[in-house]
């Protein structure tokens, strides 16, 4: 349900304006979304996992942060230096971030 909420959330936000200013922002409230569930989603899998299962999961989204960063950069790499650099940054944050978040539940809150 908090999914489908957020989901509904993240769409209904627009961009101030037209400029890649306008649409930073917009991505980075569409991370924030995400990333406070990936947050909450996280801290209920803490309660009803095991230890060893929970540790497996600590490991996993190590590298899963780590993976989504390096990501997100070489999308952004390809407009180095420009003003869309950042933006591509954020949006490919927020989209694994989202990603993400139905990932766990998939896997462990069936």
């Amino acid at each position: 349900e908090k999914l489908k909420l957020s989901k509904q959330q993240a769409e209904a936000l627009q961009a101030e304006d037209d400029t890649t200013l306008g649409l930073r922002k917009l991505e980075s409230d569409l991370l924030n979304i995400w990333d406070e569930l990936l947050n909450e989603i996280y801290g209920d899998l803490e309660e009803i996992l095991s230890e060893d299962e929970m540790d497996g999961l600590r490991i996993e989204q190590r590298d899963w942060i780590e993976e989504r960063d390096n990501q997100a950069l070489e999308a952004s790499l390809e407009f180095e230096g420009g003003t869309m650099e950042p933006l591509v940054y954020i949006t490919v944050l927020a989209n694994i971030t989202e990603q993400r978040c139905y990932e766990l539940v998939e896997i462990y809150m069936k």
